[in-house]
């Protein structure tokens, strides 16, 4: 048994070696591009929202969001012929959109619409991306488990305004 698991992992070594040697697939260039779009949009959200005082809890929302997204992107930028070192550095450049993003909203925070803007985005998003996601299964536990999963978000963002509220000078517009 134990000699059936050592061939196996050496089987995926050598099967990782391959694609490395081939270098980068097309898929894992368009993810790091549309990473750096993705990081740039959350920068924006992230720039507009402490220039208007919320910014608490647009960080931790975008942080939470993150963390699974970006290993996420690790794995598909290794799967798609990047080294461990080199989808590590992709994801630190593709990071640094964020910051692009985050001077870029605070430049524009004063421009009518703009939070309006922001958050049309990830409406958009939700929209066209996760709901057809949740609708392939029309199981109705289920559904019942995504709806009451969506409104506990919607209620720790509501909850995370009010106690940015709550402190005084939080939220100097």
């Amino acid at each position: 048994m134990r000699d059936g698991v050592v061939e196996e992992w050496c089987r995926r070594c050598r099967d990782l070696k391959k694609i490395a040697a081939d270098g980068p697939k097309p898929a894992a260039l368009l993810n790091l591009l549309a990473d750096i779009m993705h990081n740039f949009t959350d920068g924006l959200a992230l720039g507009v929202s402490f220039g208007k005082g919320h910014g608490v809890s647009t960080t931790l929302a975008v942080f939470f969001h993150e963390v699974p997204h970006n290993i996420a992107d690790f794995a598909i930028l290794i799967q798609n012929g990047f080294s461990h070192g080199n989808a590590l550095r992709a994801q630190f450049i593709s990071a640094l959109g964020a910051f692009l993003g985050c001077l870029v909203g605070l430049s524009l925070q004063d421009l009518s619409g703009m939070t309006g803007f922001v958050a049309g985005g990830f409406i958009y998003i939700a929209t066209v991306d996760i709901i057809p996601l949740m609708l392939q299964d029309p199981s109705p536990l289920l559904m019942l488990m995504e709806v009451a999963a969506m409104s506990l978000g919607v209620l720790m963002n509501v909850g995370m305004l009010h106690l940015e509220q709550s402190v005084p000078g939080a939220c100097v517009h």
